[in-house]
Order: C-alpha cells, then structure tokens, then sequence
C-alpha cells in the first residue's frame, strides 16, 4: 500500500478472499484475515500461517487497517449501481430499492417493487386480515415491514396477524391452545420473540402479550387482558379468558420478562 491509497488485493482476507468486516494481520508475515475465518482457524485448531506455515502466526486486531479499509470504495451487493466507503453501505443496504426480499408466506424472493407486486396479488387475504386485525396498530409507525427484523436468538422474525412477534422456531414449551412452535402467524411465542412484543409496544414491567395480541397483566400471580366476553364478563374480574389462561400456565417460561 502506498501512503493512504489502498487497493482491494491489499485488504482482502487470504482465505475467503473478502473485504474483511474485522482486519486481523498476522505477526509473522503480515497477511490479512477476517475475523470469521481466524475464528474458524481456532475452532478447527488449524495454527500453522495460511500463507508461510509459520506454526504461531498469532493474527492480532490491525485498527489502521481497518480504518483504510472503512473507506474503500465498493459497489452495493444488490447491482443498484451505487458505490459507497465500506462504512456507509450496511446503512444504505437496508433501504437499497434492488435489496432482496425473502417472502415469509412462500417462497418468493425479489427487489422492493416486485415484493410488493407479489404480496399484493399472491397474499392479499392474509394481508387484509393482518391488518383488520391488528389492535394495536402503533406498531405499524416504529417498525418497517421491509427491514428485517432478528430476536435475541439470531432469528429473523414476522408480524402475525395477532400483531405479535414470531420466528417459527421451537416456543420452548407446548401449552394446550398451541403446538409448541413460535407462530408462525398467531398464538404463542417464543421468550425472545415475546421480548420484541414488549419492547415495540413499551410496556411496562408486568405485563405480557397473550396469545390473541393483547396485552395481558400481571396482578395477584395471574395474568388478566380485560377482554370483555360475548355476555359481558370481563377477563379478570369475572373469568380468565382461553388465551390468558395459557399464558398463566406458561408464567414460569416468561418469568424473567415480568418479574
């Protein structure tokens, strides 16, 4: 490299051969790794230098490294025709108009445009009823359905039409109005994802989202919605409704998120 200009074979890791998010520069001939692969180095305890077999390479943190490499130039990986500094384009990445999109409902999977083409013809009930359905419809102006969205586990998570927060992974728990998986589209939820229910619609400490979306709290060592029955009982003060009584048998699950 010479002075501050820098070229891609200069930054690039010697295993992947990518633009390293993590520089690490090894102490025994200087090459480049990412933090990905020096870790699969580790796991795999492969200690000999890729590059001269050196048996102690001991790759260490290079930050003037990275700060050159923060400004280089690359193109977005969605073909927009935009080139940005490597710093600037996981920002631009999220709102790229050509970003791929993943259909949670199928298997399609294409650019902002045509996902909506695809939602709005392929899906338009289940999008009707999302939104008929939605009682807290808040929830709407903080979050971008476009945007993906990964609970405390790592995985990536919908809105189902209860207007709670779903991965389709294992719940951790099988209650008896539910199959003991987090959604996909309704009913109960994993800790994590009902980690992202509280957190997106504020809630105080105490309080939970039942299986039917609505916020249920906690009094007396049981959870109560105020759901008001088709003969005017209300959950609560006259009887605990389906959805919150599930809820009350699964309290040791959640007890972290309320207590």
């Amino acid at each position: 490299m010479e002075g501050s200009k820098v070229e891609k074979e200069d930054i690039i890791c010697i295993i992947c051969q990518c633009i390293p998010n993590k520089a690490f520069t090894s102490q025994c001939c200087g090459i480049v790794s990412c933090d990905a692969c020096v870790q699969d180095m580790k796991q795999n305890r492969l200690f000999a230098c890729p590059n001269c077999r050196n048996k102690q390479p001991n790759f260490q943190l290079n930050m003037y490294l990275q700060k050159l490499i923060n400004k280089f130039p690359i193109p977005c990986k969605y073909d927009c025709g935009l080139i940005l500094q490597i710093s600037e384009m996981p920002s631009h990445e999220i709102k790229c108009p050509q970003k791929y999109i993943q259909c949670r409902l199928c298997q399609f999977k294409g650019n902002k445009q045509s996902f909506i083409d695809h939602a709005t013809q392929s899906h338009e009930d289940q999008i009707l009823k999302l939104l008929e359905s939605n009682p807290y419809p808040q929830l709407s102006n903080q979050i971008d359905v476009l945007k993906e969205i990964k609970n405390a586990a790592g995985f990536t998570c919908n809105i189902g039409i209860t207007s709670k927060f779903y991965c389709g992974k294992s719940a951790g728990f099988k209650c008896n109005i539910c199959t003991g998986v987090c959604g996909p589209m309704n009913g109960c939820n994993c800790i994590h994802c009902m980690e992202l229910d509280i957190k997106y619609r504020k809630l105080d400490k105490g309080a939970l989202v039942n299986g039917e979306g609505r916020i249920a709290f906690y009094k007396n060592g049981s959870f109560y919605c105020g759901l008001k029955s088709a003969d005017s009982r209300l959950c609560g003060k006259d009887y605990t409704c389906r959805h919150c009584t599930s809820l009350n048998g699964d309290i040791g699950y959640y007890k972290r998120l309320f207590q």
